[in-house]
């Protein structure tokens, strides 16, 4: 049997589910202390429960999204004349750092966005 959960609103019509918006929701030392085990820190608890409404349990459990380093890449990008944007968005789309770093942009595949002035067709 499925477990119900009190912190979520399921429509009977659609199926759409939504948390419940819950006003007594306090943060407690124990709280504290489990997201601490979980490396969570206290402000993250705090922001979590609320500025964005989650259930304590899962605020104090979820593990914080860590950003990912880069290292010199950005830079031996641009040492190569390729922009910083043109370097995460190779990286977003697939690319490994070292070929995004290091291919050169092929300008004649690049959009033209200034027309020569002065210049009638």
């Amino acid at each position: 049997m499925k477990e119900i959960r009190t912190d979520l609103f399921r429509c009977p019509f659609c199926g759409f589910e939504a948390r419940q918006l819950s006003m007594t929701q306090e943060i407690t030392q124990d709280d504290i202390k489990i997201a601490a085990k979980n490396d969570i820190s206290k402000w993250h608890v705090i922001e979590r429960v609320k500025r964005y409404n989650w259930a304590i349990e899962e605020a104090v459990t979820d593990p914080v999204r860590k950003h990912e380093k880069h290292g010199k890449w950005p830079e031996i990008a641009e040492a190569n004349g390729i922009p910083k944007a043109t370097y995460y968005a190779r990286y977003k789309s697939g690319w490994s750092r070292e070929r995004a770093a290091t291919d050169k942009v092929d300008r004649k595949k690049a959009p033209k966005s200034h027309r020569k002035s002065g210049v009638t067709t």
